[in-house]
C-alpha cells in the first residue's frame, strides 16, 4: 500500500535540490525551489537529518528540523522529499520503545547520533493469515486477514483508505515481510504495513456517541468523575503530586485494548522508569507483560525538541491505527506542558508574536486539534473502536491559571486535579473531588441504567455533597474545634472522613486494593452512606455525638483492603455488621 491509502505522493526522486540560508537551533531556513509545499519532509544537510516545512514565505523555506543541527552549514544542501511527515504502521508496534518519528530505540547505543537512527522496526517475517478469497468484492476498511504474531492483540491488515474493488490478488497464509505485498484491491498493492501523515487523522465513517464507561478501576474517578470511551481527560498537577503514578495505573487497569504512552519531554530518568515498571508489570488482562500490549514513545527532555512536537500526533496516528481495526485505544500524553514548551521554543525563534507567557498565538487551536482526534467513532470497516486520551499537564508551581492549564480545561471533556495537600497527606490517589469535573455524568448515566445500576446518578450525587459539606465544615473545625459544632454537623465531618478513607482513598502497592471493580466501588459507597444516615438517626434520636464518634469504623474502613477486587457481597457484609453495631446504641 502506498502513503496515505493508496494515494501516491510526488516522486522524490525529481525534486530538486535546495539550500540552506540560515540555521539557528532547529530552525533551518532553506531557498524556495519549485515543489516545495508546507508540511513536506525534507532531508538536510549530508546526513540527511528529518525536517519538515512549517512556513514558505516569498523565496524562503522555514523548516523545523527533528535532530541536533550542530554541524549544518549554510550552503549545504538540503532535499524535499515530496511527502509529508509520515509514519510506518504495522506489525511491530506492540511492545515497542520509539522516538518522536516512530524510530525504533531498542538497539540504538547510549546516545543517539544524528542521522543514524534507523526508519524502520525491526526487520523480520510476519505470520499472515487470509480472511477474504480471490475474486471478492471488498471496501474499504474491511479486514483482508490478520497478523497473529505480532503481540497479544491480532493485528488486521486493513483495504487502505480510498480504495476497494475486486480482490485480484491475495497471498496464502504463510510469513511476509513488513513491506511485502499481500494482497491487490483494485488495482492498488496492499502490504503487511503502510505510511501514514501524522498530522492527518485517519479518515473514518462516523463519529458516535459512547454511553459506555472507560473502567479505570480507581475509585474516586470511576465514581465521581468518570471519562467515556472517546473522551479526553486532563490531569493537571504540580510537582510530586503523582501524575506519573496514577497514569501508570490507568495503564495498568484500564479496559482498553492497547496503550499508546507518549513520554513527551520529561526526564530521561523518569521515563526509564515507565519504562521498566511497564516491561515488570503483569498484565492483569493477558497474565504476559503488560509492555506486551503497550506501544511506548520516549522523548525525554534531553532528545531533539521538535522530535518532541511530533511525538504527539506519532502517539495519536499509532492509536488511530489499532482504533481502525474495531479496538479501543488509550493514549497517555506526559506531558503535554512539555510539548507546548516545545512550541513556545521554535515560535520564539521564528520571531513569531508571542501571546501569554510568550507562547505562540496559536496555543490554543494546536491543544483543541490534538484533543480532537480522540473520538468514538464507526470506522470505514463498519465496526465500533475508540481513542481516549489522557494528557498530562505540569503547570509551573502548581499555577492552574497558566495558558496550558487553562487552554487544556476548555477543551477536555473531564478535569483531574491533583491536589498538593492531599499528596502531601498521603492520600492517593491525590484527585481533588473540589477542583475537578466530568462533563461525560449525562452520557454515561444511561449506560448505567442500561447495565443494571440505575441508582448510579443519586449515589454519586450523594458522595459528592458529602464531600462538599464536610469541605465546608473543615475550616469552622480548625478554628472552634469539632466539640463546638452541633451534632449534626459533627456527624457530616465524620461522614467526610470515612467516604474519604474507606472509599476514595487506594493502595497502588495492595494486591487486592490496586484494582477496584465498579460493583465493589457501589458497594463501598453504599456501606459508608448507610453507615452516615445511621449515624445521623442516633444523634437525631439523642445519642450525644461524642458516643458516635468513639465507636470503632475500623472494619468499615478496612473493607477496601480486607476483601477481593469483585467483592461486593463482601463489603455488604462489613455494612450489615457495622449497622448492627450501631444499632445496639441507645439514648
Amino acid at each position: 500500500m502506498t502513503e496515505a491509502g493508496g494515494r501516491r505522493g510526488r516522486p522524490a526522486a525529481r525534486q530538486p535540490v535546495s539550500r540552506i540560508l540560515r540555521v539557528t537551533g532547529p530552525l533551518v531556513e532553506l531557498g524556495y525551489t519549485s515543489g516545495i509545499a508546507m508540511y513536506d519532509l525534507v532531508s538536510i544537510g549530508p546526513a540527511g537529518l528529518p525536517g519538515e516545512v512549517v512556513a514558505i514565505r516569498g523565496d524562503v523555506v522555514t523548516v523545523q528540523a527533528y535532530e541536533y543541527t550542530g554541524g549544518l552549514a549554510p550552503g549545504q544542501t538540503a532535499q524535499p522529499q515530496g511527502r509529508p511527515l509520515s509514519v510506518r504502521l504495522g506489525p511491530g508496534l506492540l511492545g515497542g520503545i520509539f522516538d518522536g518519528l516512530l524510530r525504533p530505540l531498542s538497539g540504538a547505543g547510549d546516545w543517539l547520533l544524528p542521522g543514524t537512527q534507523r526508519t524502520a522496526a525491526e526487520e523480520r517475517a510476519w505470520s499472515f493469515s487470509p480472511l477474504v478469497t480471490q475474486g471478492e468484492q471488498v471496501t474499504e476498511g474491511q479486514m483482508l486477514g490478520e497478523i497473529r504474531d505480532a503481540g497479544p492483540v491480532p493485528v488486521r491488515v486493513l483495504v487502505p483508505p480510498g480504495c476497494a474493488g475486486e480482490v485480484a490478488e491475495i497471498s496464502g497464509a504463510g510469513e511476509h515481510a513488513r513491506d511485502a505485498t499481500v494482497a491487490v484491491v483494485g488495482g492498488a498493492e496492499v502490504t503487511v504495513g503502510a505510511l501514514w501523515p501524522v498530522r492527518r487523522p485517519r479518515p473514518v465513517r462516523e463519529r458516535v456517541d459512547s454511553h459506555e464507561a472507560l473502567t479505570t478501576g480507581q475509585r474516586v474517578i470511576d465514581l465521581l468523575f468518570p471519562v467515556a470511551r472517546g473522551s479526553t481527560v486532563a490531569v493537571p498537577g504540580g510537582f510530586g503530586t503523582g501524575k506519573t503514578m496514577l497514569l501508570q495505573q490507568i495503564a495498568k487497569w484500564c479496559d482498553a485494548d492497547v496503550i499508546v504512552y507518549v513520554g513527551c519531554g520529561e526526564r530521561g530518568n523518569e521515563m526509564a522508569d515507565v519504562i521498566t515498571e511497564l516491561a515488570e508489570l503483569r498484565d492483569p488482562r493477558t497474565g504476559g507483560r503488560l509492555a506486551d500490549r503497550t506501544v511506548t514513545i520516549a522523548n525525554t527532555s534531553n532528545m531533539p525538541m521538535m522530535a518532541r512536537e511530533a511525538s504527539v500526533y506519532t502517539g495519536m496516528t499509532v492509536a488511530e491505527y489499532f482504533r481502525d481495526m474495531g479496538l479501543d485505544v488509550v493514549v497517555i500524553a506526559d506531558s503535554t506542558s512539555r510539548w507546548a514548551e516545545a512550541l513556545r521554543e521554535f515560535a520564539s525563534r521564528t520571531g513569531a508574536l508571542p501571546a501569554e507567557e510568550g507562547y505562540p498565538a496559536g496555543l490554543a487551536s494546536a491543544i483543541a486539534a490534538f484533543y480532537e482526534r480522540a473520538a468514538s467513532v464507526m470506522t470505514l470497516g463498519g465496526t465500533r473502536g475508540s481513542v481516549t486520551v489522557i494528557g498530562a499537564v505540569s503547570p509551573p508551581g502548581g499555577d492552574m491559571t497558566e495558558p496550558v492549564t487553562a487552554h487544556t480545561e476548555r477543551f477536555v471533556r473531564c478535569l483531574w486535579t491533583l491536589d498538593r495537600d492531599l499528596a502531601y497527606a498521603r492520600h492517593y490517589p491525590a484527585v481533588s473531588w473540589a477542583g475537578s469535573f466530568s462533563r461525560d455524568v449525562p452520557v454515561l448515566s444511561a449506560g448505567h441504567r442500561a447495565l443494571g445500576d440505575p441508582a448510579w446518578v443519586r449515589r454519586r450525587e450523594r458522595v459528592g455533597a458529602v464531600l462538599a459539606e464536610a469541605d465546608r465544615l473543615a475550616d469552622l473545625v480548625e478554628l472552634i474545634g469539632i466539640a463546638a459544632l452541633p451534632a449534626r454537623e459533627r456527624i457530616s465531618v465524620l461522614a467526610g472522613r470515612l467516604m474519604r478513607e474507606g472509599v476514595l482513598q487506594q493502595s497502588a502497592l495492595s494486591e487486592k486494593d490496586a484494582y477496584c471493580g465498579p460493583e465493589k466501588t457501589a458497594s463501598l459507597a453504599d456501606a459508608v452512606l448507610a453507615v452516615a444516615d445511621r449515624c445521623r438517626e442516633l444523634v437525631d434520636s439523642g445519642v450525644p455525638a461524642a458516643s458516635v464518634e468513639e465507636v470503632d469504623f475500623g472494619p468499615l474502613l478496612r473493607a477496601r483492603e480486607d476483601t477481593g477486587p469483585y467483592d461486593a457481597t463482601g463489603v455488604a457484609a462489613r455494612r450489615d455488621a457495622m449497622l448492627a453495631r450501631l444499632g445496639d446504641m441507645r439514648p
